[in-house]
């Protein structure tokens, strides 16, 4: 049986997907409640700007390009996050690409990168980040699906394909996480100006 440590008061957080919309304020809730937060998007200038803001209101954040395109981006975001902040207690992966294509209609390359934002991404940072959590015996990781996941819509087959995909890793994680001291959520959004 693991040993189960209390949480720590100091619980660095990542965010991905957070240089706009719900990202952005997670990350910014995170760091009001304390939380040292690492933001992770391909538009790391946007990131930069919110890290100086939660900076100035006196909370610790750390802007990281990462594309979740590519594996080398996704480890070296993973090894920058934990060397920079320390333990990353917290994983909400919220990036997420939407692009109005159908299924029939869909090129196959647009069709693949949807599936390795949403989906394949999340899972490469969750390869990354876990195991040291398992380590620890405690962490806890969310994953931000959508409604589409559950109501499917048209115009949007690989948005669809890759949030119920996300769903059922997230499923099986948490069942695989019991007794590790991992706690594993989803968050289901609905439409939202992101």
């Amino acid at each position: 049986m693991p040993r189960f440590e209390p949480h720590p008061t100091r619980r660095a957080a990542i965010v991905t997907g957070a240089s706009s919309g719900i990202g952005a304020a997670t990350a910014s809730a995170l760091a009001a409640a304390g939380h040292p937060v690492v933001l992770g998007a391909r538009r790391v200038e946007r990131c930069e700007e919110l890290a100086t803001a939660i900076r100035d209101a006196g909370g610790e954040a750390l802007a990281l390009p990462l594309d979740l395109t590519d594996n080398a981006s996704i480890t070296e975001f993973a090894r920058r996050a934990e060397s920079e902040l320390g333990p990353i207690e917290v994983l909400v992966s919220n990036a997420g690409d939407v692009q109005p294509i159908t299924t029939v209609g869909a090129e196959p390359a647009e069709f693949t990168r949807q599936l390795q934002v949403n989906l394949l991404g999340a899972q490469a940072l969750v390869h990354e980040v876990v195991p040291h959590m398992f380590e620890r015996h405690r962490g806890d990781v969310v994953f931000v699906t959508s409604e589409v996941a559950h109501t499917p819509r048209t115009h949007m087959a690989a948005y669809v394909a890759s949030k119920a995909g996300l769903e059922g890793f997230a499923r099986a994680m948490a069942m695989e996480c019991e007794g590790t001291g991992v706690r594993v959520g989803i968050v289901r959004p609905g439409p939202s100006s992101t």
